[in-house]
């Protein structure tokens, strides 16, 4: 079963193409206008609501949206509040604002995503131009590049302390054999599928890693 949270903030409409008529979606707080406009019913909304429009609320009543509210003053953001609520071994979609917003919620969701990994089977983040796929131990993913112009392709390691051991990728224009990277150096970045390809593949047999998938500027 996939899990979809629908954070707030800025986010394109181009979204939607990324959640299937299957997932459960849930709502965290602002998340419900996003919903709101674009016919996308919850089935649960978490949150405060603070930065939830009036318009937004009453989506919810109408569609009689269970809805969970969190004191303003508290220690978790909405999206950690809906991860908290997602069953262990479940697969999760956060579609949430990437190359806009608050840039500081941009960090806390990678790493959130990376902190509950490990109870989950997979988690990738997505705003409908950008991709995030979060990897850790012995693991690897397979992602679509059809919908992207042209495709960027970078692996950001994500723990300073321990190296990321036997990076493998397939589809690559920079071949990316067994090897190993380390945060806080770009050996990484910026690499692109080879012409003609619908789908690259990144594997990795130790670490934590973030596989970002982006159209290239």
């Amino acid at each position: 079963m996939r899990f979809a949270i629908i954070t707030s903030g800025p986010i394109s409409s181009d979204a939607v193409s990324r959640i299937r008529e299957d997932d459960v979606i849930l709502a965290a707080d602002g998340g419900a206008d996003f919903c709101s406009k674009n016919g996308l019913v919850p089935d649960r909304a978490y949150g405060d609501f603070d930065s939830c429009s009036a318009e937004g609320m009453a989506f919810l009543k109408e569609h009689d949206v269970k809805t969970e509210t969190y004191p303003i003053e508290k220690d978790w953001t909405d999206t950690e509040i809906c991860l908290k609520n997602i069953p262990e071994g479940s697969d999760v979609l956060i579609i949430c604002p990437i190359t806009g917003g608050r840039i500081d919620h941009v960090v806390a969701n990678i790493q959130l995503a990376s902190g509950f990994l490990s109870a989950m089977n997979s988690i990738t983040l997505s705003d409908g131009g950008t991709d995030i796929y979060v990897m850790e131990g012995e693991m690897s993913i397979t992602c679509d590049v059809t919908r992207f112009k042209e495709a960027c392709v970078s692996l950001v390691p994500l723990d300073f302390s321990v190296p990321v051991r036997g990076i493998t990728g397939t589809g690559l224009y920079y071949p990316l054999d067994d090897i190993d990277a380390v945060a806080g150096k770009t050996l990484t970045f910026s690499n692109h599928p080879v012409s003609g390809t619908d789908e690259i593949s990144v594997s990795i047999r130790s670490g934590r890693l973030a596989v970002i998938v982006t159209n290239d500027v």
